[in-house]
């Protein structure tokens, strides 16, 4: 995940996903928030990435039981 952050584009949903499950086979929930909150850097000035991404993602984080930053309040700091 940190070589395709690096790149200049925003990884693919299925991408993600395989990242959230992968952080949640170790039991990594801070790298599962710490990637979406990369994915959100990435998408930058194009604010309708981000929301999409959520979207597609919505039943992962719903079946691993990860919240996103902004349910934690992360993006009010």
């Amino acid at each position: 995940m940190n070589t395709l952050i690096g790149y200049n584009l925003v990884p693919e949903a299925k991408i993600v996903d395989s990242a959230l499950r992968a952080c949640r086979r170790l039991n990594d929930l801070a790298s599962a928030i710490r990637n979406l909150e990369a994915v959100k850097d990435k998408a930058g000035p194009h604010k309708e990435i981000y929301p999409y991404l959520i979207q597609e993602l919505q039943p992962t984080l719903s079946e691993l039981g990860v919240s996103t930053p902004e349910q934690l309040g992360m993006d009010k700091l």
